[in-house]
């Protein structure tokens, strides 16, 4: 569904960077207004706008909502989805439980098992604090189950349906399956870590790392949403002590549950998943994250609550600790900035735990500990805007120790990845005199060129502004098309050449079709060099 958007956009504005990021960044905006929405309904003003600002300046978010990838969507109709279901037990209209269905089945046809972090959260809800009975309380969950499975569903049943001959093949499966590919690549195996030395140098090998919720504080992850980690269990655990004592308003009631299970469920699978991990994931742990935080933020600075010392001391040590950690880890761009937040975290934190304060100076340093705790964020945020990103793994803000995983230069990625294994991440560019050849090439030809990899297929596109084939799908190892195929298109006059540049890894070791298909090639046709490419004309020029 985010590539029905994208293609929708560069339909009207034509095929570019900009055409595709544009859905990205409105996608950004909108979740930013529907979460401040959504708590200011329960909590009021103040902490609605205090979590729509930590859902923007949280890196993570300010990297994801602007860039090609399905996750923008996915967060949009996630908090879209919880608004609604908050909606529907709050107005007393079990129907709008079939909308927030329809939405959760947008959600699968956006990233497919993903939706369901959320839906623990929405069920458990619902069933705690509807208006109803309870087996009618069930029977609107199973008229909103059925309507998820029936937008859901709808595009797996069509490309079923549909004659393999006459549609693309499924990437990432290896029968042309659209359901291996949900229940498998983007569905169990990316929690069991089967299948994950396809794409190895695409993400971070998380048995490094140690499954449990010490990874968090690993660099990979803490820099991206770990800035209002501690406020969040804060939250978290006031919101425990507000459903065990009944207290708040049963609005308010509904949201902290709804957060905290949200929350906990992302962040546990988080956690221990297996396999190729990326950092980005943690995007759908941080719309209830913003939202506690918010919430611990308030009742922890308020004189309303008047919490002990020694908690705020706990809370504020943590929150100190783990951003001079964060921005410890990256002095290359800011290097005087863990000092500098250092003594900032310890100068508003003791005139605030300071016996007998005034009430003006308390409210002066709360303000002062606000604008500490959004120093870092927003200045890995400002630096994530100012930098390119490119490839699989992209992360926010500055370099981790001088290496990043989304940026194709060697120091910054360290010597230790083969050509092969850039290209996978990155792709390779088109030279200018390759470039030039194919733009010569006849325009009845479906495909300019083809290229092993969609990384570097997507590169040429963008480049030529012509169709690319990307043999092997997306690393190389997707049987299609085969060498048959790829011979009857040759035939056909569908390919008008091939590129070949730097290899990724599985198909420089001679697997998989795409293997066959660059050796058949070479075999038999000409090759022009340029540039450390070899080109391939297939057709007459």
């Amino acid at each position: 569904m985010s590539i029905w958007v994208m293609a929708l956009s560069v339909r009207l504005f034509g095929l570019n960077s900009w055409s595709m990021l544009l859905p990205q960044a409105l996608m950004g905006v909108l979740t930013v207004y529907l979460l401040y929405v959504l708590v200011r309904r329960y909590l009021g003003a103040r902490v609605g706008l205090l979590a729509a600002t930590f859902m923007a300046v949280t890196p993570v978010s300010t990297v994801m909502f602007r860039y090609n990838n399905p996750d923008a969507l996915l967060i949009l109709i996630m908090v879209a989805t919880a608004l609604t279901v908050a909606t529907a037990i709050d107005s007393q209209r079990p129907w709008l439980m079939t909308l927030a269905g329809a939405l959760a089945g947008a959600g699968f046809l956006t990233k497919q098992l993903q939706i369901g972090l959320i839906l623990p959260a929405l069920t458990i809800t619902y069933l705690a604090f509807a208006c109803a009975s309870w087996p009618r309380r069930f029977l609107h969950l199973v008229y909103a189950a059925v309507v998820a499975v029936a937008v859901g569903g709808s595009w797996l049943v069509g490309v079923m349906a549909t004659d393999p001959a006459a549609r693309p093949f499924i990437g990432g499966s290896t029968t042309n399956s659209s359901l291996e590919l949900a229940l498998g690549y983007n569905g169990l195996q990316r929690l069991t870590g089967e299948g994950a030395g396809r794409t190895l140098a695409a993400g971070t090998e998380v048995d490094a790392l140690g499954a449990g919720y010490q990874r968090f504080l690993q660099p990979q992850f803490s820099g991206q949403f770990g800035w209002f980690f501690p406020l969040a269990l804060a939250g978290l655990v006031i919101s425990t002590f507000w459903l065990a004592k009944h207290q708040g308003t049963r609005g308010v009631r509904m949201l902290m549950l709804m957060c905290s299970i949200w929350f906990a469920t992302s962040a546990t699978v988080l956690a221990f998943m297996s396999g190729t991990l990326h950092p980005y994931y943690s995007l759908t742990a941080v719309p209830p994250l913003c939202i506690l935080a918010a919430t611990g933020f308030v009742c922890l600075f308020s004189t309303a609550y008047r919490p002990s010392r020694s908690v705020l001391f706990v809370v504020l040590l943590a929150s100190s600790t783990l951003a001079y950690a964060t921005t410890l880890r990256s002095t290359a761009e800011f290097p005087g900035l863990p000092l500098l937040l250092l003594c900032m975290w310890a100068t508003a934190s003791a005139i605030y735990l300071l016996p007998g304060s005034p009430p003006a100076l308390q409210q002066a340093s709360t303000i002062v500990l606000l604008a500490t705790i959004l120093t870092g964020p927003v200045l890995w945020s400002a630096n994530t805007v100012l930098s390119p990103h490119t490839g699989a793994g992209v992360v926010a803000g500055p370099a981790i120790a001088g290496l990043r995983s989304d940026h194709p230069g060697k120091q910054q990625l360290g010597d230790e990845l083969t050509p092969g294994h850039v290209a996978l991440m990155f792709g390779d560019a088109p030279p200018a005199a390759v470039a030039d050849v194919l733009r010569k090439l006849h325009p009845s030809v479906t495909w300019v060129t083809a290229t092993v990899g969609s990384e570097t297929a997507a590169n040429y596109q963008l480049e030529l502004g012509r169709a690319v084939l990307p043999v092997g799908g997306f690393d190389g190892t997707d049987p299609f098309p085969t060498l048959e195929q790829f011979q009857q298109l040759v035939a056909e006059g569908k390919v008008g050449s091939l590129v070949i540049q730097d290899i990724p890894p599985l198909t420089l070791e001679g697997k998989g079709e795409s293997a066959r298909i660059v050796q058949w090639v070479r075999q038999n046709f000409s090759a022009q060099i340029s540039e450390n490419a070899e080109l391939y004309v297939l057709v007459q020029p």
